[in-house]
């Protein structure tokens, strides 16, 4: 299912930019209308923000709905939400900002960096393990056959209903992963897994002597100006964040402790920023060679290093970024190649009834095709 979310976003993508845009389509009271639309067909959120942008300004940006089901609050734009596995962008350009440093290798074993004993076990398959084979290349493609210590949002609600206000450290993490399952496969199989990056934020603080949150601080959020992006937030950020929910549970709060310092899904962040971080890493500007940001882009089943493909086209080239889903909210990032567009929406809503936030694009699309 979630394939073909991914492919239909990016085919709506696409045909806006077949199509063009241009300066008079952010003051269109149609495009407004379609933001509602999409809340009407999600009566369980409250609110929806969507931009699209370049690296030189934004084209078109809209919030619509609330800040949360109370309806006391409109939405300005602004707000701050959890952008899940979005975060593993991030995370990805850390390790390969590190490799053009010099300090490691993606085609490095694991083991190079983390304790054997512990990657034995959590790559014990069918009683054989494999903690001399796992790359930390294999933990960017999601390729190391570990389990997924979220367990299909088994490990969420469990937290949520027993430690709703718990932080975890990443040992924590991995702890669970080692608890509640064993390896999907030998490595080299595809099975996408949120421990994978837990144990590249856990390689990266060994060789940066500094917590995961400080370290995507001072490569990432400080030389972009990302003001209001962070992946351990001060709590009073709370009261700035989109409100999150599941049906109409209020996840804002669990969402915010049990994401602090998640290379695998914790950063919190704004649409504003990530425009900005999306051009910034897909325009190659984060890297000191335009080679580094080819290898990310090498892709295998549609993932490549950190980074989501959604669609390959001869007049745009590709469509990459990554989705994010997580208790309380569904955003996406897509950076279209040859104009250099970035797209972000997010929803406050985790169980939506139209699964795809580029229903924004679809109906931009359909209006432009119709002379707007």
């Amino acid at each position: 299912m979630k394939n073909k979310i991914y492919s239909l976003l990016a085919a709506c993508t696409l045909l806006l930019l077949n199509f063009g845009y241009s300066q008079e389509l952010p003051d269109s009271e149609s495009l407004k209308a379609i933001a509602d639309e999409y809340l009407e067909v999600n009566p369980e959120a409250s609110g929806v923000i969507a931009a699209i942008g370049n690296s030189g300004s934004k084209a078109w940006k809209y919030s619509k709905g609330y800040k949360g089901l109370g309806r006391d609050s409109f939405l300005t734009g602004k707000e701050a939400f959890i952008a899940a596995s979005i975060t593993k962008t991030f995370v990805a350009v850390c390790i390969l900002q590190l490799e053009e440093e010099g300090k490691l290798a993606i085609s490095d074993k694991v083991t190079r960096y983390l304790d054997e004993e512990l990657i034995r076990r959590l790559s014990l398959y069918k009683g054989s393990s494999y903690e001399n084979k796992i790359t930390i290349a294999q933990l960017l493609r999601h390729t190391s056959g570990i389990f997924d210590y979220l367990n299909e949002t088994q490990t969420h609600l469990e937290a949520y209903k027993n430690h709703p206000q718990r932080t975890y450290t990443l040992e924590d993490r991995v702890a669970i992963a080692l608890d509640v399952g064993s390896a999907t496969s030998r490595p080299g199989e595809y099975h996408y897994s949120n421990t994978n990056y837990i144990l590249l934020g856990m390689i990266l603080e060994k060789l940066e002597s500094k917590d995961i949150g400080s370290i995507i601080n001072q490569r990432i959020i400080v030389p972009l100006g990302l003001n209001n992006t962070s992946l351990n937030p001060e709590e009073k950020m709370m009261s700035k964040m989109l409100k999150g929910y599941y049906t109409d549970w209020d996840l804002t709060s669990f969402t915010y402790y049990f994401n602090r310092q998640n290379p695998a899904g914790g950063i919190l962040t704004t649409v504003d920023d990530l425009l900005i971080f999306g051009n910034a890493v897909f325009s190659g500007r984060l890297f000191r060679s335009p080679l580094t940001l080819e290898k990310m882009l090498n892709f295998h089943k549609g993932y490549g290093l950190g980074v989501m493909q959604f669609e390959k086209n001869r007049k745009t080239g590709r469509v990459v970024g990554h989705s994010g889903f997580d208790p309380g909210y569904t955003c996406y990032l897509a950076y279209v190649e040859k104009p250099g567009l970035t797209v972000v929406t997010v929803i406050n809503q985790s169980e939506l009834r139209v699964n795809m936030p580029a229903f924004l694009v679809v109906k931009m699309v359909h209006l432009i095709k119709e002379g707007l």
